[in-house]
């Protein structure tokens, strides 16, 4: 599992990039701004715009008018058209102090217009305030993206258990004698994970503010109930699931963690496995950690699709074995989950149609262990 550096890395300084055909002015304000930000110089418009386009992240732009072949205007509303640096703050610093200088500045975009020659206080306290604000406008997008994915969450993962229920009310309705107390764990497992995947995503949300309570969970009696979830899904294809899952794993997390990524690892398994395939799972005990294993011989994934596989902002939507397609969003959102949490997760996938002859997908989860919670005897495994 991997871990941390103790030493957490200091914050990188701004990125200003100084825009100006004039050298004077330039080495002026490259001497004022260096103890400070990090510069990127550009003399000519061109050369600007393809600064921004680059893949470095510009954190603001100081930008002259007049300059040859393209004046600043210009590059400012080239710049408002790309969706990259739409919100870039842009900051005229220039001779030209008309009144219709300064309102074409702002119309074509502007977030701030200085004339020179200037006062370095006021300009240095407006960079700062601008710098200020882009950060908070981050940080809210950074949210509203949070508030998105657990959206997403809770849709995929409710959905499940809801299916789960409608499924075992159909069959109680259909075929009334077989008797409700056949389904009635089934129900209580759907409906119990259920209202505990809403707390896993309450308690995630507030995750900065607030430490995670993590709960003591055995790992055997969470695969347990998964498998209970799965079943039927299991037996419409056939496949077999090998548990080599020690009897005496405890691990250590948020209310019902375990169970949402135990039910996105089994259902990926059953969606690309051939019908009567097999998928084995065990658990290897580390010293802090407990690392769980989802193994299957099916189509497996191509490249590309693991490049992008826990990519959040991607949906990895494919076709299964059945030819139905999914969201693409469970494996992004069950790496998220354990991204929050603290765990890791890997995965190593043969695709079939560059292995036809060993092929398939194997998930590792990392879970974090109770406290001084000693290492079980290696004990007989459950077949």
């Amino acid at each position: 599992m991997n871990t941390a550096s103790p030493l957490a890395p200091s914050a990188p300084r701004p990125v200003i990039l100084l825009v100006d055909d004039t050298p004077a002015n330039l080495d002026l304000l490259r001497a004022m701004l260096s103890p400070y930000y990090d510069l990127r110089i550009a003399n000519r418009g061109a050369k600007a715009l393809a600064i921004c386009a680059s893949s470095e992240p510009i954190d603001l732009l100081l930008l002259d008018v007049m300059m040859p072949e393209m004046d600043g205007f210009t590059v400012c509303r080239a710049l408002r058209a790309q969706p990259a640096t739409r919100e870039l703050p842009i900051i005229f610093l220039t001779a030209k102090n008309e009144t219709e200088d300064i309102v074409s500045g702002f119309a074509c975009g502007a977030n701030d217009y200085i004339t020179k020659p200037f006062r370095p206080p006021e300009l240095l306290l407006r960079i700062k305030m601008h710098l200020r604000q882009r950060a908070q406008q981050r940080e809210l997008e950074t949210k509203n993206t949070e508030l998105k994915e657990m959206l997403h969450i809770i849709s995929h993962d409710v959905r499940n258990h809801f299916s789960v229920l409608s499924m075992a009310l159909d069959i109680i309705t259909l075929r009334p004698e077989v008797g409700l107390a056949k389904y009635l764990p089934l129900i209580a497992t759907a409906v119990r994970n259920g209202i505990r995947l809403t707390s896993v995503v309450r308690d995630l949300r507030h995750v900065d503010d607030n430490p995670l309570a993590l709960d003591a969970v055995s790992l055997p009696t969470a695969l347990a109930e998964a498998l209970l979830l799965a079943n039927s899904k299991l037996i419409a294809k056939k496949i077999t699931v090998t548990n080599e899952v020690p009897a005496a794993v405890i691990l250590a997390e948020p209310h019902s963690l375990t169970s949402s990524v135990l039910g996105n690892l089994l259902d990926n398994a059953i969606k690309f496995s051939s019908p009567g395939g097999t998928i084995v799972i065990s658990a290897t005990v580390e010293a802090e950690a407990v690392c769980l294993s989802f193994k299957d011989w099916g189509i497996g994934m191509p490249l590309a699709v693991q490049a992008h596989l826990f990519d959040i902002s991607r949906s990895n939507s494919r076709m299964d074995t059945d030819g139905q397609k999914g969201s693409g969003f469970g494996m992004p959102l069950m790496a998220r989950l354990m991204k929050r949490y603290g765990g890791a997760i890997e995965v190593i996938s043969r695709d079939i149609a560059t292995h036809p002859d060993d092929h398939g997908t194997e998930f590792k989860i990392w879970f974090k262990r109770p406290p001084h919670e000693p290492v079980p005897a290696p004990l007989p495994l459950e077949r």
